[in-house]
């Protein structure tokens, strides 16, 4: 099965998480979340991440700013749990885009008008701010709460005082703002995924992927070059990543299996410019690989080694944002 999320903005308008099968045809009941009644609102959904029988959402909409919790009922649907971390309790959760988890559940998730991205527990309260920023940025610890990966500029619109410290690059994460003004961020932090004890996070203004220590959250190695402009989706296939570079509408990728290098390394390329306005990810059970076209409102199919094999999903009834293979119980 297929699971996507949507722009759910302007144009379509869809506020869910639709299933395909793996065929690409839309599923008879398309709506994978539970809506009205006691179940939360859904706006602007982006990330998404299934640990066992539990489905966390990223519902984006700035004044909702929240990470959803649903359980698997055991027929295939899911039901509304909890409103696992939200906006209104955790000042660093604004406009969040993405989430992951390490192996002791603790949630990573990274916020476009906060431009951090924050480490929550696994019962979502804000853990307890990175060390490696407390030690050399702030020992005071005035940073939003639950900082793990801070900002270039702590100070960012709609960020209410006492601002935050500013975290110079490349330890923190760059940002643009909208016609050259510092009234509205334009660019910032992106997709996060955790590996080898390491966290993931796609700067797109700076045009790079900062991996950052696990424990301390000192930033351990970039990822910048080649064909890497403006990243926005992470996928880890085994020991490669792989990267959805916006600004090169290319997908480029990095080998760890020999582990997490020191100081920058360049991607090679694996799709050159062949998906326009790239966003979600992913490969089926198969070793196929697809990548969602926002603007086109489609999902293209790739060979394991990137050769383009035409459409796999067309004419979406949004923009797709994330994608997931979610391969059925007992396959």
């Amino acid at each position: 099965m297929w699971y996507i999320s949507f722009q759910g903005e302007s144009d379509g308008n869809v506020n869910n998480i639709l299933v395909y099968h793996d065929s690409g045809v839309e599923h008879s009941q398309p709506d994978l979340l539970p809506t009205g009644g006691t179940n939360p609102t859904l706006q602007e959904l982006r990330g998404f991440a299934i640990l066992g029988d539990l489905l966390y959402v990223v519902n984006a909409y700035k004044k909702l700013s929240q990470l959803l919790l649903y359980r698997a009922n055991g027929d295939g649907a899911y039901l509304f749990e909890s409103i696992f971390a939200s906006g209104a309790t955790i000042n660093s959760i604004l406009h969040p885009f993405d989430c992951t988890f390490d192996p002791s559940g603790n949630c990573y998730l990274s916020s476009q008008d906060s431009n951090v991205v924050t480490r929550l527990q696994s019962g979502g309260a804000a853990l307890p701010v990175a060390p490696y920023l407390l030690q050399n940025y702030n020992p005071s610890g005035n940073f939003l709460a639950g900082t793990f990966v801070a900002s270039a500029v702590g100070g960012l619109p709609g960020i209410p005082p006492p601002a935050p410290p500013d975290v110079p690059v490349p330890q923190g994460l760059s940002v643009s703002y909208t016609d050259g003004t510092d009234t509205r961020v334009a660019n910032s932090v992106r997709g996060v995924t955790y590996y080898a004890d390491h966290l993931f996070v796609a700067d797109e203004p700076g045009n790079a992927v900062k991996i950052y220590d696990g424990t301390s959250g000192q930033l351990a190695c970039t990822i910048a070059g080649s064909n890497l402009a403006a990243p926005v989706h992470l996928l880890f296939n085994g020991d490669t990543l792989y990267i959805g570079s916006s600004g090169s509408d290319s997908v480029v990728s990095c080998d760890f299996s020999s582990g997490i290098p020191a100081g920058t390394v360049a991607p090679v390329t694996f799709v050159d410019g062949g998906v326009k306005h790239i966003s979600g990810m992913a490969f089926d059970g198969n070793g196929y690989f697809y990548a969602a076209e926002r603007k086109a409102k489609k999902i293209r199919k790739f060979s394991s080694s990137g050769e383009s094999l035409g459409d796999f999903i067309t004419g979406l009834p949004d923009e797709p944002e994330f994608i997931m293979y979610v391969p059925k119980a007992g396959s």
